[in-house]
């Protein structure tokens, strides 16, 4: 904490500061690719988190205006975002603001532990905080009406099990489905509570999702939805890849069209422009060009 001292006639008035909550960082694909070198924090207000964010947050939030925001929960319903930090941190260096369930690991050990999906609500209520509070980093820099929830396999359960909450603006189910199958507190009924944009990323036949997804994408009747197929995905995608591979971008031009609001970045979806992603289909419902 930063102590400081202010005399006031004879009174001594002691402020303290909430700036340094930042307790361990890590970087990833050298920042990614984005114009926002970004960085991984483990924050004392939010240890069983990591936020993926730009490292020159002032400057981003100075370019960009408030920050877009992504809650994220993992595959496996685990407690560390290791195994997607490279899609997170890219997005991150985009101008977005990632918190993902699970605390900050250097190095994966493959231990992790089961999570619940109301850690989802519990990033979201930490954003909130985290605004309104003088003092802190994230001090009026995140815009609180532009939230997308998002999550891979497991994750994507998650995700419809907290659908209800009004803060979200749009899902992101990586190689994640309900179709018939109840999980992590959701099921096929967890659709009707969407009340946002959808999109589904798989990958192709040989991903144990895709065919919950297409369900999902058939049963989807009131809100706008998309299912992008990366025909040769599987169910990792491309999570492992530099900068995310192709799941990152995909995910950036729906979170730059839905979020910030960038219609030329609908031409994916809607033309559909597919000429950077080969081997990708795309199906859409409910949009208006």
């Amino acid at each position: 904490m930063k102590k400081s001292i202010i005399l006031i006639g004879l009174l001594f008035v002691i402020t303290i500061s909430s700036f340094g909550q930042v307790i361990k960082t890590k970087v990833i694909d050298q920042g990614g690719s984005g114009p926002y070198k970004a960085i991984a924090v483990r924050e004392e207000t939010l240890r069983d988190f990591v936020v993926y964010r730009p490292k020159k947050l002032k400057m981003a939030v100075k370019k960009e205006g408030a920050l877009p925001l992504m809650v994220f929960a993992n595959g496996a319903c685990a407690n560390t975002s290791i195994t997607h930090e490279k899609v997170l941190s890219e997005i991150a260096s985009h101008g977005y603001m990632v918190v993902a369930i699970g605390a900050l690991k250097m190095a994966n050990d493959e231990n992790w532990e089961s999570t619940e999906a109301q850690m989802l609500v519990e990033a979201m209520d930490w954003l909130v905080a985290q605004n309104e509070k003088l003092g802190s980093d994230y001090y009026q820099r995140l815009d609180l009406s532009k939230i997308a929830a998002g999550g891979q396999s497991c994750g994507g359960a998650q995700v419809m099990a907290v659908a209800k909450d009004p803060r979200i603006q749009t899902y992101m189910m990586f190689n994640s489905g309900m179709g018939d199958m109840s999980m992590a507190g959701a099921s096929t009924k967890s659709l009707t509570h969407v009340h946002g944009s959808v999109i589904y990323i798989v990958g192709g036949e040989e991903d144990i999702a895709t065919n919950n997804a297409k369900l999902d994408f058939e049963r989807i009747n009131h809100v706008p939805v998309a299912f992008a197929n990366m025909l040769d995905g599987n169910h990792g995608g491309t999570f492992n890849e530099q900068y995310g591979g192709a799941f990152a971008r995909m995910a950036l031009n729906w979170l730059d069209w839905q979020l910030k609001g960038q219609k030329d970045k609908s031409v994916v979806f809607l033309e559909p422009d597919l000429s950077d992603f080969p081997n990708w289909s795309i199906d859409v419902k409910y949009f208006r060009n």
